[in-house]
């Protein structure tokens, strides 16, 4: 909306003067050197203007009221100030002059209604304010919207949109709904009003989505007259406020709906981005639409943003993106053009500029383009020159010019993967690590962090891992605490996703369990994973304990240290005996038993007793550290310590280990199930036997702030990449669902005339009105009868330049193996015809398998003409009979042969192949034959025209015989043979068809000859 003015002390009555008693009570609030003198002041104040309002309701002897609007005026704007001066808290004190700001609000003077407006616009957060004067103010509003004074209507719109998304009964009302969007679609509204009605409508389309989507017939209608708005490629004013209505459209209601723009953006983009920003060739851009040198950048980065909603890359996943384009359906022309914007945003920002400003904007137009440029399928040279460019904005002295790099340069990575990847690791890698280590700003570090984990892989995960460790250990203060936690969670996830070396593996898990836990890192998962890899590689054993022991000794060691130490130890700490003996391993976990948790107490409580089956000499000290947990306040202690005691005094009862060697037998190797990291960092062959201790260990799961801000697990694989079946149907102008746009679709009036001349001419009129004219041209190759070429014609009928020329095309199936596909479907030549002008589109069908032509492809064309909002649709008659080759050849067959062929389907089919319809009435067609031939002869000739051979004969009045073959890409060609029986005296043709296929083929070919003879 546009800026509300509020300086309260600086408002006008209604001849101009200014409010001066609100300035002094201003003055005087200002002038107070206490609290309780500012307070006094307010409540005198506020008694005062009650008192005048109590006694506004009082007629005076000439019967107007007391107070004028002047007086009313000062009286709220107080009222507001004091509002606005305690912080809100004094709303209940001011609550009794809403009324008289309904009054206000009322008034037929614009200073007064204006400060209604901004009064109500400050104090409608509040729900009580609402439910006092809710139902006045929107019977106001209603007046207002419907007033001649333009002034009037600004302030109404500038109102809801305001506070539509405070009240949302505003949203709910379809009298306020149907006023602005009456204003918004007029061709006689001033276009301030139309921008600032665009906005409002938004605001009531966010709180009620149920504007468009309860009814069918008003959404296609409305977004119809929305969309039209931007037909005027000329003058972008309107543009600015219509495009994040249409955004939201695209984004929450239909997103289908708006696809038919993209031609018409990406010129406006083009002209902008491309034409715009060069002094050489062509007209140059008209200065008042320019900031900073560069073409409405505002207008750049919007248009952008809707197309990237309206594009979806081969990697990225919607529910709507089979309503949505794939680069490979969009048309060349306009495919070229979105590139060469994205080159020429290059361009821009990485060339020499001294103006700080100007800068600014060229850096925002190349972010925004660059992260688009993902999803226009671009070439390993077009993304590597890309992230050369980001990358050279790295040393930027400017923080947020190096954040948005990296965001960049994050997306990138993560949506065009090698080439992005590869020039950054290999071309850029050292100054990665630079930024790295040299940046103070915690926000910039985490993206640098994101950055390295999108482009790790097995070949350098251990240098970025050594120099993510570097950062965390080193001395230097970080900022933001939570930085060390982050990385630690990156590591964990690396070491485990791309580690091929076993001793590196263990040595870096080591390392980061030594770290301080942290909430977003599961340290049991890590250590345990850990445990699996050393228990499988032998030769990871006396190294491993040897690294344990030595961070066991740390006076700070984690907890998670402390549990790994107490498995492995337990298990091989005979391994490092001449190290460290077993009797020193017993009191280095003595020492940790009384700091750690009571899950990890009862652990230690186990590896003790593992130390004595090791070196039976330390029983004493054994027995008594477990007869002084049988005191213990946790049951599993006290448990444990009696079981373990009754062991050791069993084991000397016997004499020997064997009871103990028993119980405590090694532990098995863990089964790769368990573990997927074990198929890489290897494994030995299960024994057969089940792990006690870790065997149920899920894979690692790791809340994650990475790239894509999503919870990671370590062995999860990416999602594969959207199917293209559902694109391959529909291109540049494509239906949203296929089947249910389809059945949606209205036929414009006398549709059916241009569908039958379709069907039986190659060229022609498919249709005409005042306004336009859409010719047709379908063309065939003899090597692929299944495959039309079909070009369309614009014609402007009127004397006004018809605008916003866009289509849409509607498949009746786009999914589950479809008969048809529509494909390589150009966009409009032209966006502006001028009188007697046209413009063309192209568009290629392909016949897969056999149709009903009644469920041929649908256009609808939307264009503005003279002030108005128009759409036609029509059916394209792309029928089975299409593919049918039709080269005026002479008759190949005979009437003997045709007999012989038509025997042989019946004794081989049956009934099967066949369909026959009786009674068809073309008598109306004789009227339109030319000369002296009768209507067989017509009849004739128009069958013939669809492609059919004709076996001549005259034995048989009134009858032809018809043999063709039918072309498909899928399911192969099929012969039919046709009898078509013409009954002079009441006008009726009957028709018997017979194919080389079982199925309804022969009805499908009946009814296109059907649609040629009776229109």
């Amino acid at each position: 909306m546009e800026g509300r003015r509020t300086v309260l002390n600086s408002g006008t009555s209604n001849n101009g003067t200014s409010i001066k008693g609100l300035q002094l009570f201003i003055a005087d609030l200002r002038s107070s050197q206490h609290s309780d003198e500012h307070e006094k002041r307010i409540q005198s104040e506020i008694i005062k203007i009650k008192q005048h309002f109590e006694s506004a309701g009082k007629k005076s002897p000439s019967g107007h009221d007391k107070i004028g609007g002047y007086q009313r005026k000062k009286y709220v704007a107080k009222l507001a100030y004091i509002y606005i001066t305690s912080n809100t808290k004094k709303l209940k004190d001011i609550l009794f002059g809403l009324d008289q700001t309904v009054l206000l609000m009322q008034s037929r003077f614009y200073s007064e209604k204006y400060m209604a407006y901004m009064i109500f616009e400050l104090l409608y957060k509040h729900p009580e304010v609402i439910s006092r004067v809710g139902d006045r103010v929107t019977q106001t509003l209603l007046k207002d919207l419907a007033s001649n004074e333009d002034n009037f209507v600004a302030l109404a719109l500038n109102f809801i949109g305001v506070v539509g998304k405070l009240d949302h009964e505003l949203a709910l009302n379809e009298d306020v709904v149907s006023h602005v969007f009456q204003i918004l679609r007029s061709p006689t509204s001033l276009q301030y009003l139309k921008k600032k009605s665009a906005l409002s409508f938004l605001t009531l389309l966010k709180c009620n989505k149920a504007i468009l989507t309860n009814d069918q017939q008003r959404k296609q209608l409305w977004i119809q007259r929305i969309l039209s708005l931007l037909d005027d490629t000329h003058n972008y004013r309107l543009m600015l406020p219509v495009l994040p209505l249409v955004e939201y459209i695209a984004k929450n209601i239909d997103p289908g709906c708006c696809i038919r723009l993209l031609p018409q953006l990406t010129q406006i983009l083009h002209n902008c981005v491309v034409t715009g920003t060069r002094s050489a060739g062509g007209t140059p851009f008209p200065q008042e639409f320019k900031f900073a040198n560069v073409p409405n950048p505002w207008l750049i980065t919007k248009i952008v943003s809707l197309l990237s909603l309206l594009i979806v890359s081969s990697t990225e996943v919607s529910n709507n993106s089979a309503q949505l384009l794939h680069p490979s359906n969009i048309d060349r022309e306009t495919l070229g053009k979105l590139r060469m914007c994205v080159t020429r945003a290059i361009e821009l920002g990485t060339k020499q500029c001294n103006d700080a400003m100007e800068r600014l904007v060229l850096n925002t137009i190349l972010f925004s383009l660059i992260n688009f440029a993902s999803k226009l399928d671009p070439s390993n040279e077009a993304i590597s020159n890309s992230v050369t460019a980001l990358c050279s904005l790295l040393s930027s002295a400017e923080i947020n010019i190096r954040y948005l790099t990296l965001d960049s340069l994050v997306k990138l990575c993560s949506l065009n993967g090698k080439p992005a990847i590869d020039t950054v690791r290999y071309e850029n890698l050292g100054l990665i690590f630079h930024l790295l280590n040299t940046e103070s700003d915690s926000s910039i570090v985490r993206k640098v962090v994101d950055l390295l984990y999108t482009f790790t892989d097995a070949d350098n995960v251990k240098v970025i891992v050594d120099e993510l460790f570097n950062y965390i250990s080193s001395t230097r203060r970080m900022t933001d605490p939570t930085i060390k936690s982050d990385i630690a969670v990156k590591v964990a996830i690396l070491t485990e996703k791309y580690a091929t070396d076993t001793n590196w593996y263990i040595l870096v898990s080591l390392k980061l369990l030594s770290l301080t836990s942290t909430a977003s890192l599961n340290d049991d998962e890590i250590w345990q994973r850990l445990c699996q890899i050393v228990v499988n590689n032998p030769q990871l054993h006396k190294m491993t304990c040897e690294q344990l022991v030595d961070y066991l000794y740390m006076n700070h060691a984690s907890e998670a240290i402390v549990k790994a130490g107490a498995f492995l130890l337990a298990e091989y700490g005979n391994l490092i005996s001449e190290k460290v003996s077993i009797g020193d391993l017993f009191n280095l976990f003595t020492d940790k038993y009384f700091i750690v948790s009571n899950i990890t107490k009862a652990m230690i409580l186990t590896t003790m007793i593992k130390l004595y089956r090791f070196e039976p000499r330390i029983e004493s000290v054994v027995i008594k550290f477990f007869q002084l947990e049988l005191n213990s306040l946790d049951i599993e202690l006290q448990t444990r310590s009696y079981e373990y005691l009754n062991l050791i005094q069993l084991s000397k009862l016997n004499g020997d280990m064997a009871l103990l060697d028993a119980l405590f037998a090694p532990m098995p190797p863990f089964n790769t199930k368990s573990n997927p990291l074990l198929n890489r960092l290897g494994n030995l062959p299960s024994s057969g036997g089940s792990a006690t201790l870790l065997d149920s260990v899920r894979p690692i799961r790791i809340e994650d702030d990475g790239a894509n801000g999503a919870a990671t697990t370590m062995t999860e694989k990416p999602p594969p990449p959207p199917s293209r079946q559902s694109n391959t149907a529909l291109s540049s102008s494509t239906a949203n669902d296929g089947p249910s746009q389809y059945s949606h679709q209205n036929l414009s009036a006398k549709w059916e005339e241009g569908f039958a001349r379709m069907l039986s001419h190659k060229k022609g009129v498919l249709y005409t009105s005042p306004m336009l004219r859409v010719l047709y041209s379908i063309n065939t190759v003899d090597s692929q009868p299944s495959h039309l070429k079909i070009a369309l014609t614009y014609v402007n009928q009127a004397e006004w330049d018809i605008k916003g020329l866009s289509t849409e095309f509607f498949a009746s199936k786009i999914g589950n193996n479809p008969e048809y596909v529509l494909q390589n479907i150009g966009a409009p030549s032209a966006i502006e015809i001028l009188p007697h002008k046209r413009a063309e589109q192209s568009i290629e069908a392909v016949v897969r398998k056999p149709f009903s032509v009644n469920d041929s492809p649908i256009i609808k064309i939307y264009f503005s003409c003279g002030g108005s909002s128009n759409s036609v649709v029509l059916k394209l008659a792309v029928g089975l009979t299409s593919t049918m080759l039709t080269d005026n050849r002479n008759s190949s067959i005979t009437p003997l042969q045709f007999v012989t062929r038509w025997r042989k389907l019946r004794e081989a089919l049956g009934e099967e192949g066949e369909f026959t319809l009786d009674n068809i009435n073309v008598r109306r067609r004789k009227s339109r034959t030319p000369g002296n031939k009768s209507e067989i002869d017509f009849i004739t000739q128009s069958i013939v025209r669809l492609g059919f051979d004709v076996a001549q004969q005259s034995n048989i009045g009134n009858t032809l015989f018809l043999a063709g073959i039918i072309h498909t890409k899928s399911d192969g060609n099929f012969g039919c043979l046709m009898k078509i029986k013409y009954d002079d005296g009441p006008g009726l043709v009957s028709i018997t068809c017979k194919t080389t296929s079982p199925g309804p083929l022969a009805k499908y070919i009946v009814e296109c000859v059907k649609h040629v003879m009776t229109n």
